[in-house]
């Protein structure tokens, strides 16, 4: 009998030590989210089994990246829509950019009217769309309603680097980088 009650007990014991909150539930899928959106395992930010020692310079990184995404969510992005790590990273650790060559082609195709502005051609080849989508004609260049959006996205520019120590390392951002050739970027997985 007594054999039985210290099985049942080390049994409850074992039971309760499985329990998990609900803090450390949100903080495994926090980081089952992280890991998918930038395609790596825990032990790429983690020391194994020391879970919060932050000696690796990826778990500092990490957790800036984490604090520039709420910033930016509850800021520059609070009235449009928020974003995920997906929204960049999509399985990659570093985000896609730009091919050179995409805006370059668009720049040299309206050179006159990019004449001033070459680099203003970044915005289609990101987007995936043509000049038409924010500007009336190319040549008058009116403005559409689109590109009242282009307001709200500029800040993003300025609060990233708040967030990172431009010596040590910090991410060039650019449209492409959340957009990838379509006009609304993907939030989610």
């Amino acid at each position: 009998m007594a054999l039985a009650v210290c099985l049942l007990c080390a049994t409850v014991s074992r039971a309760q030590d499985a329990v998990q909150t609900p803090a450390q539930d949100a903080v495994q899928a926090r980081m089952a989210a992280w890991s998918k959106a930038l395609g790596v395992e825990c032990s790429h930010c983690h020391v194994p089994d020391r879970w919060s020692d932050a000696s690796k310079p990826t778990f500092d990184f990490a957790r800036r990246m984490s604090n520039m995404l709420a910033a930016l969510n509850s800021g520059p992005l609070k009235d449009v829509a928020a974003i995920s790590c997906w929204t960049c990273h999509r399985g990659r650790r570093i985000p896609a950019r730009l091919p050179r060559a995409a805006w370059e082609k668009i720049r040299d195709e309206h050179q006159q009217e990019l004449e001033k502005r070459p680099t203003h051609a970044v915005y289609p080849a990101s987007l995936g769309v043509d000049c038409s989508y924010c500007h009336e004609t190319v040549r008058s260049l009116k403005t559409k309603a689109p590109m009242a959006i282009v307001a709200k996205m500029l800040p993003i520019f300025a609060e990233i680097p708040k967030h990172f120590d431009e010596s040590v390392r910090a991410p060039v951002t650019q449209c492409y980088m959340c957009h990838q050739g379509k006009i609304k970027p993907e939030r989610h997985p």
